[in-house]
């Protein structure tokens, strides 16, 4: 059935579980790991973790499809295992993890960053059986203290206190000090709270405790591999190694990596710049590498990225690696172009048919406009009329490749188009003028609120999120206002602190 004629606000529609226990995600475990162990660099033992189902949920990080099954129970486990052999292979190597030769002492400290919390005196009684076991009976020339630490390692990193981070306070009821030092490190870091932050979780009972932490935890360069993950997911940055052009001059399979690497170092700057999502959408700095130069007419010396300015191109989307993306060979992929950002910029649902067909090759004197308007005439009227194609269209001044043009088929390039705004109905002429509407309403900065508080909290968002959405959308859309200022507002909110109902 065709939807109703309007604007779609930001939809909260979700199921969320609400679940207590969130399992960590592979990167979680991997950087939490690293953190409690005090290891160097990467262990490589999650590259083979089970991946959580893809394509979903928004994010992989949702408990929805963050599960455990007998395969990730069985990687789990070796892993531990592994971790506990690696980090034991001598008396000095496990003395990086904890300094001391005392079992409890041992057992105490390790527990607490592995559980993100203190144990309690069963708990350190019950480890300390496994501990003493450890010492008695595994093999090897290390002491009977390495040995009954192994044991002890491999056991937590298998306990579910490791495994899942847990809200258990009552629904409505603030969550505890450790409680939030954990949702605030695996959201920011993708880890385990350092040992400060943990001496620090008994203050973080105000929002201005937790606001505190959250500008410090945002300087930690972890938080901007977290920010690249968010936004490579968010914009589907995976699918650039997809991208196959037949028979198009000047393209080679080797842009696809500049493609990915420039869209990364592109939110890096946003983030690191304290900039917001008013220059996601307006910047017109972008990153151009020597094999994608070509299609901005410069040149980039050497083999690296550089920044620049990009005349004529406004925001992340008039740049060369969404336009080629969203193309069919050399052809715009209006369509596209025009669903991506309705369902990532606006979070707007323009009721997608259930099939879109293929576009018919265009007429001698046709346009690519004007193949797209005719295919989509019929039972599509409103989405594509209204909603999809003059979004689409305001990029019909690029080609499959991104490169500019004015003409397409020996006609010039018809950039215009009305949309349907929560504001109303506004016009605009060419992409420029559209990411300018955009970026001053308001629906943009909902719909990366929306996304930014669906990852941080990791879950689906239903309407009873919608007044917290509008707040952050406020912080967003104000003069100056940043990715991070937004994410600072979003863990001060009542929202983040307190333990959610639904599901149990």
């Amino acid at each position: 059935m065709e939807p109703d004629s309007g604007p779609r606000p930001v939809v909260l529609d979700g199921k969320p579980l609400f679940s207590r226990f969130l399992r960590l995600t592979n990167d979680q475990w991997e950087r939490s790991a690293r953190e409690i162990l005090r290891l160097d660099g990467p262990t490589g033992i999650s590259d083979k973790f089970l991946n959580s189902v893809a394509g979903t949920t928004d994010f992989a990080n949702n408990e929805k499809v963050v599960v455990v099954d007998n395969t990730i129970a069985d990687d789990f486990q070796k892993g531990a295992e592994a971790l506990a052999d690696a980090v034991t292979t001598t008396d000095a190597a496990l003395q990086k993890v904890v300094a001391t030769t005392d079992a409890d002492t041992f057992i105490k400290t390790f527990g607490r960053r592995a559980f993100r919390r203190d144990l309690t005196a069963d708990e350190v009684k019950q480890f300390r059986a496994i501990f003493d076991s450890g010492s008695a009976t595994m093999q090897g020339t290390q002491s009977a203290f390495t040995k009954g630490a192994n044991w002890v390692i491999a056991a937590m990193l298998q306990s579910p206190h490791f495994l899942y981070r847990v809200e258990l306070a009552d629904a409505g009821a603030p969550l505890s000090g450790y409680e939030i030092a954990a949702k605030l490190s695996l959201w920011i870091r993708d880890s385990s709270p350092s040992d400060a932050l943990l001496d620090a979780a008994s203050s973080l009972n105000t929002p201005e405790a937790v606001g505190a932490q959250v500008e410090k935890l945002l300087e930690d360069s972890a938080a901007l591999d977290v920010m690249r993950k968010f936004h490579a997911e968010l914009y589907k940055f995976a699918l650039f190694d997809s991208i196959a052009k037949t028979a198009v001059n000047g393209y080679s399979p080797d842009m696809n990596a500049e493609f990915e690497e420039s869209s990364k170092l592109f939110f890096d700057r946003i983030f690191t710049q304290n900039l917001g999502v008013r220059d996601i959408l307006l910047s017109t700095v972008g990153f151009v590498g020597p094999k994608t130069a070509s299609i901005y007419g410069v040149t980039v010396p050497g083999s690296g990225m550089m920044q620049m300015e990009l005349p004529g191109r406004v925001g992340y989307f008039s740049q060369a690696p969404f336009l080629a993306l969203w193309a069919r060979n050399n052809e715009p992929d209006s369509i596209h172009r025009g669903v991506r950002i309705n369902l990532d910029t606006m979070c707007a649902d323009p009721g997608l048919p259930s099939v879109v067909p293929n576009p018919p090759a265009a007429g001698a004197s046709q346009t690519n406009r004007e193949v797209i308007t005719t295919l989509t005439s019929g039972c599509a009227k409103v989405c594509h009329g209204e909603l999809i194609n003059p979004i689409g269209f305001a990029f019909e001044n690029f080609d499959g490749l991104g490169r500019m043009r004015d003409t397409d088929n020996g006609k010039p390039v018809d950039t215009t188009g009305v949309y349907s705004f929560v504001e109303g109905r506004l016009g605009f002429n060419g992409a420029p003028d559209l990411m300018e509407r955009i970026a001053s309403g308001v629906q943009a900065h909902q719909c990366w609120s929306k996304k930014m508080m669906s990852y941080a909290m990791e879950r689906d968002l239903v309407e009873g999120d919608r007044p917290l959405m509008e707040t952050l959308a406020k912080t967003s859309a104000a003069s100056g206002g940043s990715l991070k200022q937004v994410m600072v507002a979003l863990a001060k909110s009542d929202t983040f602190r307190v333990r959610a109902g639904g599901v149990q």
